[in-house]
């Protein structure tokens, strides 16, 4: 029988909040990232410098580093409570 985190679909339901704000994060991230480097390539001022954007961007997939850590670490627990559940 299979267990419920070999399932494909278990990443899917298991993302809980800390993996959606990773994604968020992450994506917002990337996004202020290509807004700095296009404000510093054309060198025009798209809201903020493009120097606050990229700090903007490093802050952002910090936060989101952080967020994805705290999923993998909570995916592990699971699958370890799991594991010893299986094997009692």
């Amino acid at each position: 029988m299979m267990e419920s985190w070999t399932e494909p679909g278990f990443t899917k339901r298991g993302r809980g909040s800390m993996g959606i704000m990773g994604s968020i994060a992450t994506w917002f991230g990337v996004t202020c990232a290509i807004i700095g480097a296009i404000g510093d390539a054309t060198t025009t001022i798209i809201g903020l410098y493009p120097t606050s954007w990229l700090l903007l961007a490093i802050a952002a997939l910090i936060f989101g580093l952080s967020c994805w850590l705290g999923w993998a670490v909570g995916m592990y627990l699971h699958i370890k409570e799991t594991q010893g559940k299986k094997e009692k």
